[in-house]
């Protein structure tokens, strides 16, 4: 729906593609490249909608294009490597002021990111704990005043209404003062 415009046909949808560059062979064929479908499982039609998964293996570093792509990609030295594009522009940002700028100021906004979402993950868990401390809180009030109230003789059914405490705790409670 954020690719057409209204009116638009399904046919004007670009092809999309997810290219999944793995570190080893997860699917363990032994392949360099995966190219998944989709399909109709009743019929093994394949379901042609414009969208391909790719997955790449990055441990296959022979000596055909996208293998050496793959010893390029893995590879620290812009003057071992066999794509002159790729060289360039790994050797802009290791060897340049400006390209060392530029990755830089992507390096700091992807750890501001990582930080944010540290940030939000620890108070949401604070959250939680402080949740969960106050549930035990109310709880145990509860507690010592359903004590209370078995002391002033009060029925059980009575106290479970007032404190919101099961019936078996309750009585657990009434089992111990009678201990």
């Amino acid at each position: 729906m954020h690719f057409l415009d209204t009116g638009e046909k399904y046919e004007a949808l670009p092809e999309a593609y997810v290219i999944f560059i793995t570190e080893n062979d997860v699917l363990k064929k032994g392949w360099p490249l995966y190219n998944v479908q989709r399909c109709l499982t009743d019929n093994g039609e394949v379901f042609e909608d414009g969208s391909h998964v790719v997955y790449v293996n990055a441990a296959c570093q022979d000596d055909t294009p996208l293998g050496r792509l793959m010893q390029d990609l893995n590879c620290k030295d812009p003057n071992k490597m066999h794509y002159k594009e790729l060289a360039d522009t790994v050797n802009y940002f290791k060897s340049t002021k400006e390209g060392e700028a530029n990755m830089t100021s992507v390096i700091e906004i992807y750890a501001e990111n990582k930080a944010k979402e540290a940030v939000a993950k620890a108070e949401k868990k604070a959250a939680k704990a402080t949740k969960k401390a106050a549930e035990k809180a109310a709880h145990q009030s509860n507690v010592e005043f359903a004590k209370n109230l078995l002391a002033e003789g009060m029925s059980e059914e009575c106290i479970v209404r007032t404190t919101k405490l099961s019936l078996e705790e309750v009585r657990a409670l009434v089992a111990k003062q009678s201990a």
